[in-house]
C-alpha cells in the first residue's frame, strides 16, 4: 500500500534577495541553476522505490518561476516518473511578479499546477522599493491579468504589514488594491527582523524603527475585519480564502502530516522524524553523486515531544483541533491530561474548548506565546 504524502520542492535561486529574507537562497548565480536542476531531478529519482503517493506538490523558494520553462518540465517529469501523482492533486507554485511570463504560465498549467501564489508584499511603490522588491504595483495588475486570461482560478497573493514606513493609510489601501483582484486566497504576514539582513542592520543602526505593538496588533485586527467582510474566511493566523482555495499543502505542516522536501536545505517530516536536506551545494552534489539522499540532520522525536507540536502548530489554524484526533494518534486523554492549562487559559480568555474541541479566542491568538510555554 502506498503512502500519501505531500511533496515539497526547494527552488534557491533570486534574481534579487529581498532587504527582510533570511531564507536559503541565492543571487547571481544563474550559472549554478541548470547543474542544480540536474541534481534536483536525480534525487527525485532516489525516492521512486519508497512507495509514495502524492496529494499535494509545492515549489517553494527562492524564485521557483524564475527557472525557466524547460528547466520547470523536467522537474515535473521527474515527479511524474518517480511519484504516483494522485488525481485531484494539489500543485502550487510560489512566483514573483517580474519572473512571470505568458510561456512559463503555459508550461506550469501543461505540467499540472493549479494553484498559483505571487509574492507582492505591498502596492506602494515607495514601500516595495525600501523592501528591495523588484516590482512595482503597475506590474502586480498586469501579471494578474495575465494569468487570468490564461484560465487560472486558484489565484492568491502574499502582502506583508508591519513595515517601518508602513501606516494605516498605506495598509487600507493595500487592502483596497488587494480586494479588487480576482483573486481567492491572501497571506498577510507580519514583517519580522531577521538575522544578518539589511533591515537588521538598519533597525541596529537606527536608519529605520520597527513599529510599536499596539501599532502592529491594529493593523492586524484591521487587516482581519476588511478580509473577513469582504468574503474570505481566517482559516490560519496569516491566511485567508474563499471557500474552497484554502492551501491544502501548507496545512499539513500545521497539521503534523507527511510530507518530505527535496532540493537544498528542504525538511522532511515523516511519522516521529524530521530530516533535512544539505545546505551547501557542495555537499548536496556529493551525496547524490554517491547515491544516496543528501540528508543533513535527521531527529527522531519522542512521542511527548510531537504530542506537544502537535498542539502548538494545529492551534495555528482558526478551528483548532478536535479531541478526538489527539486522542486516537497520541493514546492521551487531553483534557485530563491537560486540564490545569486549559482551565486556566479558558479563564483568562485565550482559548476556548469542551470535549469536542479546543480552539484560540480572537484574543487569544494575539497572546498565545503563555499558552505554549504552560503546555511545555
Amino acid at each position: 500500500m502506498k503512502h500519501t504524502i505531500g511533496l515539497y520542492i526547494h527552488i534557491p535561486f533570486c534574481q534579487k534577495k529581498c532587504h527582510y529574507c533570511d531564507f536559503l537562497t541565492f543571487v547571481d548565480q544563474d550559472d549554478q541553476i541548470e547543474e542544480y536542476i540536474q541534481y534536483l531531478v536525480r534525487e527525485i529519482s532516489l525516492y521512486g522505490s519508497q512507495n509514495y503517493a502524492l496529494d499535494t506538490i509545492y515549489f517553494g523558494g527562492g524564485t521557483p518561476s524564475y527557472i525557466s520553462a524547460d528547466q520547470m518540465t523536467r522537474i515535473m517529469q521527474a515527479v511524474y516518473e518517480y511519484f504516483e501523482v494522485l488525481p485531484g492533486c494539489e500543485i502550487s507554485i510560489e512566483m514573483n511578479p517580474e519572473s512571470v511570463t505568458e510561456e512559463k504560465v503555459t508550461c506550469y498549467l501543461e505540467n499540472g499546477f493549479n494553484r498559483f501564489s505571487m509574492g507582492v508584499q505591498s502596492f506602494d511603490d515607495r514601500t516595495l522599493r525600501m523592501m528591495g522588491r523588484l516590482h512595482d504595483e503597475k506590474t502586480v495588475f498586469n501579471k494578474v491579468d495575465l494569468l487570468r486570461r490564461l484560465g487560472i482560478q486558484r489565484l492568491g497573493i502574499d502582502l506583508m504589514f508591519g513595515n517601518p514606513k508602513q501606516d494605516m493609510q498605506v495598509l487600507e489601501r493595500d487592502i483596497d488594491c488587494a480586494l479588487s483582484l480576482p483573486i481567492n486566497h491572501i497571506s498577510y504576514y507580519s514583517l519580522m527582523i531577521k538575522d544578518n539582513t539589511p533591515f537588521q542592520r538598519w533597525v541596529l543602526t537606527g536608519q529605520i524603527k520597527i513599529l510599536e505593538d499596539e501599532v502592529e496588533r491594529e493593523m492586524y485586527h484591521y487587516i482581519q475585519s476588511r478580509l473577513i467582510e469582504s468574503g474570505f474566511d481566517q482559516y490560519e493566523i496569516s491566511n485567508f480564502a474563499k471557500v474552497g482555495a484554502e492551501s491544502r499543502h501548507n496545512k499539513k505542516y500545521w497539521k503534523l502530516e507527511n510530507y518530505i522536501g527535496v532540493g537544498l536545505g528542504a525538511s522532511s517530516n515523516i511519522d516521529l522524524i524530521r530530516f533535512a536536506n544539505y545546505r551547501r551545494f557542495k555537499d548536496y552534489f556529493e551525496k547524490i553523486d554517491q547515491g544516496e539522499f543528501p540528508i543533513q540532520t535527521s531527529e527522531k522525536m519522542n512521542r511527548e515531544e510531537r504530542e506537544k507540536e502537535y498542539i502548538m502548530l494545529n492551534l495555528r489554524l482558526l478551528k483548532g483541533f478536535k479531541v478526538a484526533d489527539i486522542n486516537q494518534r497520541f493514546g492521551i486523554d487531553f483534557t485530563s491530561k491537560y486540564a490545569e492549562v486549559l482551565q486556566k487559559h479558558q479563564a483568562l480568555g485565550v482559548i476556548d474548548y469542551n470535549e469536542e474541541q479546543v480552539r484560540f479566542t480572537k484574543y487569544g491568538l494575539d497572546i498565545g506565546n503563555q499558552f505554549y510555554l504552560d503546555i511545555l
